[in-house]
């Protein structure tokens, strides 16, 4: 039976909204729903998630919650004149009221200390403007030379480049949002505007405090985050390749490569990545994808990304269950040429680790038809996806909340596995029935199976066995 090893994570929205809508998206190939705090309120994202709920209840499958908290957003200020900007006008820009004469408004109180000379850029809107400074002065103004000429007008969002006293990743309004992510049992956070591994870490500080257990993603959209690419990944249970924001930043002809650096920085430290923003536009009118799109989604899936995000597509597009169907049929065709990233000789940081790499090699060395894994955590589970076996990996765990987190894991299809007793053959007659049921597995198909003893805890996984489906 083939299967679809790359997720895919629908932000939820007024499309998804109708009832038997949502049924139709999880039908269509959706293991996820993202709830954007940059829009809506507490109200609407509770309705949400429990619509989610309700039907990966209807699905007999886990689905993951992802809330995606908004983080700070520079705008212009509403006295702004809309108008063009010419490529090489000289702007000047005002964070201090009252604002002087001529000059741009900007309502972010820290922008003229925040731009670095010689280095910031300050673009505008959805990528240009972009303007290059030119200086700062202590009155809180700035001057900057149009380097690519656009619009601007009142209200719309200022980005700035390197940036030295950044407005912090988390403010207030995220760690509002995060109570209500965390009431609602979220599985995975991801936090906008990351540029350092201490924005990560904030956040799961709040998390904790908060007594939440959802995994955190780190997105990927500054210059600044993509230069710290490493220390984000290591602190971060994933990354999103947020390429909206990264490319208003970057520039457009940029993010491709960007994109391809952080996937690589991703798997190989055996991390979730998630490729977002942009994947089916045209299907947010139309009926059916453009070529580009489809070889946009390959591209990305060749790359060895865990899943990818639909965002206007079904939130607000009138296509919201093709744009999800078209995308698993796109994932299915391009996981067939997907390479195989086993490297039996690369490095593992760590024992549970080399005995999951183990487990891939020794299903695919007598041909396999499934990896059945016993996990607690589900970090054995995880740490055979980032091997991308063509086999599947089915990770079987008494926790829900691990089941719905390891719903977004590239390759991994999460199931039920009944309180195990005392005695490991049980255990394993226990795997083998729970796979059956759920991978669709035959009488005397080859299966390896990973556990642990009956003790076991999280990453305590170090049994492995070559067994047949009874």
């Amino acid at each position: 039976m083939e299967i679809r090893r790359t997720k895919i994570l629908a932000t939820l929205g007024p499309s998804t909204d109708p009832p038997g809508r949502i049924d139709a998206l999880v039908a269509a190939g959706m293991d996820g729903g993202r709830i954007n705090c940059a829009h809506g309120g507490p109200d609407e994202w509770r309705r949400r998630a429990a619509d989610l709920r309700a039907a990966a209840e209807r699905a007999g499958r886990p689905l993951a919650l992802l809330f995606d908290l908004a983080g700070p957003k520079m705008r212009l200020g509403t006295a702004v004149r809309p108008r063009q900007v010419a490529m090489g006008e000289q702007v000047v820009f005002s964070c201090r009221e009252p604002t002087p004469a001529g000059a741009v408004p900007v309502a972010w109180a820290e922008f003229a200390d925040a731009v670095t000379l010689g280095r910031s850029e300050i673009v505008i809107g959805d990528g240009t403007p972009r303007l290059s400074v030119l200086a700062t002065h202590s009155d809180g103004t700035v001057l900057a030379r149009c380097e690519r000429p656009g619009a601007i007008g009142p209200r719309k969002g200022i980005f700035v480049t390197y940036v030295r006293t950044p407005a912090a990743s988390f403010g207030e309004k995220d760690f509002a949002d995060l109570e209500v992510a965390v009431e609602l049992g979220a599985d995975l956070v991801a936090l906008s505007f990351v540029r350092s591994g201490q924005d990560v870490r904030r956040l799961r500080g709040a998390l904790e405090s908060l007594g939440g257990h959802a995994r955190v993603i780190a997105k990927i959209e500054k210059i600044e985050a993509f230069d710290a690419l490493p220390e984000i990944v290591d602190v971060s249970d994933g990354v999103m390749v947020a390429r909206g924001d990264l490319g208003v930043e970057a520039g457009v002809a940029r993010v491709p490569l960007m994109q391809k650096e952080v996937i690589r920085h991703g798997e190989a430290a055996g991390k979730l990545v998630i490729t977002a923003t942009q994947m089916l536009e045209s299907m947010i009118s139309q009926p059916e994808p453009t070529r580009a799109e489809a070889a946009d989604i390959a591209n990305a899936i060749l790359d060895g990304t865990s899943a990818v995000m639909l965002s206007a597509e079904t939130t607000v597009g009138a296509y919201p269950v093709e744009a999800v169907a078209a995308m698993a049929e796109i994932a299915v065709e391009a996981e067939r040429g997907a390479p195989l990233s086993l490297d039996v000789r690369s490095p593992v940081v760590s024992r549970p680790e080399a005995v999951m790499q183990a487990a891939v090699h020794l299903a695919q060395q007598v041909s396999a038809v499934a990896l059945i894994v016993s996990t607690v955590s589900g970090g054995a589970a995880r740490a055979a996806s980032k091997y991308r076996p063509r086999l599947r990996v089915i990770a079987l765990s008494e926790s829900e909340v691990v089941r719905r987190q390891l719903a977004m894991e590239w390759g991994i299809v999460p199931a039920w596995l009944p309180p195990r007793g005392d005695s490991v053959e049980m255990h394993r007659a226990s795997m083998l029935d729970r796979a059956r049921e759920v991978g669709g597995l035959a009488s005397g198909d080859v299966v390896v199976l990973a556990y642990g003893p009956p003790e076991a805890g999280p990453s305590e996984t170090s049994y492995l066995a070559v067994r047949e489906i009874p």
